[in-house]
């Protein structure tokens, strides 16, 4: 099993170290994690290095670190940094809501793919309920670059989601804090080969208190097991992109 929607590092409810988000997974049953730094969006970059070069300690191949794009980085030195650090990314992604400018700024948005192109990995962009985020919002981007690889995490709007997913054979989407009735329409619609299992832990922590880490990945596949046919179950918690 593997959760395509993981992180570790600092976020509003404090830090997140590698160890423990590690060990909550393997707690957990998950074998393998795609993995991306909070402490990102605090423009840490060499704190995030360390994140992963530690992750990669503890689960050797089991860890594929995706690297997290931000305009700032984009514009100064955490780029080059990034990419000439001891780090294999797996992936690339962009957080519209976070950072709106990828929204407005098209020539930012082109550089960033062609980081993705460089590193012939996917593109995670994340999904939301802001008009800079939306689903839809990222339609002509996949249609234009399908060359390219897209997961649109946590699938939202769910309507939107399907309009991309069945334009677009090369997006596929990951599970993260998105309602199981919703993996199973999308199952049901004959998209299981495209669903990623994802849960956004440790994240998890600020809108379930009292649920652990651990807790909370079983709890979601659990009610994903009770939603979907056995065969569609196996394909979504084993899918992946990042390698």
């Amino acid at each position: 099993m593997i959760d395509n929607h993981v992180h570790v590092g600092w976020y509003t409810d404090g830090y997140h170290s590698p160890k423990e988000v590690w060990q909550a997974e393997l707690d957990a049953g998950i074998d393998e994690i795609a993995v991306s730094s909070t402490s990102t969006c605090a423009e840490l970059y060499k704190l995030v290095v360390r994140e992963m070069l530690e992750l990669i300690s503890f689960g050797g191949s089991s860890i594929h670190p995706i690297l997290w794009l931000t305009p700032k980085m984009m514009k100064t030195w955490g780029l080059s940094y990034m990419l000439h650090s001891k780090i294999r990314w797996h992936g690339v992604k962009m957080h519209w809501e976070a950072h709106r400018e990828w929204y407005y700024n098209r020539k930012l948005l082109c550089s960033s793919l062609n980081v993705a192109r460089k590193l012939q990995v996917p593109v995670l962009f994340h999904t939301g309920n802001f008009k800079e985020c939306h689903a839809g919002v990222f339609l002509d981007v996949c249609k234009q670059n399908k060359e390219l690889t897209f997961v649109l995490a946590h699938g939202r709007p769910l309507e939107e989601t399907l309009e991309v997913m069945k334009e677009c054979r090369n997006v596929y989407v990951d599970t993260a804090f998105m309602p199981a009735s919703h993996v199973r329409l999308l199952a049901d619609t004959g998209l299981s080969d495209r669903i990623l299992f994802g849960t956004d832990v440790p994240i998890n922590l600020l809108f379930f208190e009292g649920l652990s880490v651990t807790d909370y990945i079983k709890r979601s596949l659990s009610e994903l097991k009770e939603v979907l046919l056995p065969e569609q179950y196996d394909r979504i918690i084993s899918n992946q992109l990042y390698r």
